[in-house]
């Protein structure tokens, strides 16, 4: 074996020096690359669980806010057409209101009217009255002025009394 060891020109203190190195840089990069780079990726994995656990909280509170917003919305909605329905109402009845006045108003006013034209009539039935009676004296008169007759008095007794119920 020393034969091989010889061509292949193997020291063993070079060999066991070169492992007593290869252990030493091997301890050493352990604790100067291995552990840090191991707390890195830790803290890194740690980050990112919880910026997940963050984005999850922010999602339920979005979800929530949305639920709320929703809600107030539906609300807001129903109210707003509450008070259509309540500005309808007010409004329709205001106009009824208004078209009660407005038939009172022209009920007074046909009354007024009515009134107006039986005082007119009965101021025309008194006024052609008096002129009846004028003419009933004049009449009369003239009458008087020539003889009267039995039968000519009776005529315009008749006469007068017809006159005056027609006028009535």
């Amino acid at each position: 074996m020393e034969g091989i060891f010889a061509a292949l020109n193997f020291n063993g203190w070079t060999f066991l020096f070169q492992v007593i190195n290869l252990v030493i840089v091997a301890v050493l990069l352990y604790f100067i690359l291995y552990k840090p780079i191991t707390q890195m990726v830790a803290e890194r994995e740690h980050r990112i669980e919880g910026g997940l656990a963050e984005a999850a909280r922010a999602r339920e509170e979005a979800t929530t806010l949305l639920s709320q917003y929703q809600a107030q919305l539906a609300g807001a909605r129903a109210e707003a057409q509450g008070i259509i329905e309540q500005a309808k109402k007010a409004g329709d009845s205001l106009r009824e209101e208004t078209v009660a006045a407005a038939r009172q108003e022209a009920d007074k006013i046909l009354a007024r009217a009515k009134n107006e034209i039986e005082a007119s009539r009965t101021q025309a039935i008194a006024q052609i009255r008096a002129e009846a009676a004028a003419l009933t004296v004049m009449a009369a008169s003239k009458v008087l002025e020539r003889e009267i007759t039995a039968a000519d008095h009776q005529r315009l007794v008749e006469e007068f009394i017809a006159g005056a119920g027609k006028l009535q």
